[in-house]
């Protein structure tokens, strides 16, 4: 009788735990997915601050086959090319969409990988230049994310060219 009930209270407290730790697993889930719906909609043209908060500070880029291990040079040189072509193409819009998003969890590690697409929509003074009204660019990302004090940052991040 002793046993049955030692052997049941185990049971529950395997149960509880599972529970709990579904439910962490969940919230820590939706958190990483806000981050990404976050990280997508910072990639504008207009302004890399809200996207910077997102990092970690040493986080690592990829991009265009060049490695950037200083997040801060790495913001620097987004945001000048962004400055460039705002300056070029007053009025130009990006509008940017995260597709097929994974997310693999574990502990404070969260794996990320996404099909990223940009559409810039073009101004009237390049459109009746001859230049396309919207150009999209595609690419595949993928992401470490690391639970830093309690938030997820993001400590890797690598784009991939997709067509």
């Amino acid at each position: 009788m002793i046993k049955n009930r030692i052997q049941g209270a185990f049971h529950l407290l395997a149960i509880l735990a599972l529970c709990a730790s579904s439910a962490v697993h969940a919230d820590d889930r939706s958190d990483v997915k806000d981050l990404i719906n976050k990280y997508t909609n910072s990639q504008t043209l207009e302004n890399m601050n809200t996207q910077a908060q997102l990092m970690a500070s040493d986080r690592t880029y990829i991009a265009n086959g060049t490695r950037y291990s200083n997040n801060e040079i790495s913001m620097a040189i987004q945001t000048a090319n962004n400055a460039v072509t705002r300056k070029a193409s007053p009025g130009m819009q990006r509008i940017s969409t995260a597709e097929d998003v994974h997310i693999r969890l574990n502990g404070g590690t969260a794996i990320v990988s996404f099909y990223l697409i940009m559409n810039d929509i073009n101004n009237a003074a390049n459109i009746k230049a001859g230049q396309a009204a919207m150009t999209t660019i595609y690419a595949t990302v993928s992401m470490a994310l690391f639970k830093i004090d309690g938030d997820w940052k993001i400590v890797h991040t690598h784009f991939s060219p997709t067509k």
